[in-house]
């Protein structure tokens, strides 16, 4: 159980991170500062943004519905099943969808 604590953890850290460089980059991009520089980070963020919060979110509910003692080997393989279909989700639309 420690170690999902401690994914919880460095997921947040990285969180709060690639959220202020996402919204930091809007920010720019409102203000029409540093526009080129401004996009090429806001359209890089964008799918790091939201993995961290996946993960995050995801360790603290696996973290809440399970017991610490016990072994739930299909609950963290459904939990990853999603992240993963989320990344390959998220691709999908930055690839075919680029200007959305």
């Amino acid at each position: 159980m420690n170690t999902i604590q401690n994914i919880k953890k460095v997921a947040l850290i990285f969180f709060i991170a690639t959220g202020l460089l996402h919204f930091g980059s809007a920010i720019f991009i409102a203000n029409d500062l540093y526009i080129k520089e401004a996009s090429i980070l806001n359209k890089i963020m964008d799918i790091p943004f939201i993995i961290t919060g996946l993960i995050y979110g995801l360790a603290s509910l696996r973290l809440t519905l399970t017991n610490p003692e016990s072994k739930h080997k299909t609950l963290d393989i459904i939990l990853i099943s999603a992240i993963i279909l989320v990344l390959i989700g998220l691709i999908a639309i930055n690839l075919f969808i680029p200007d959305l």
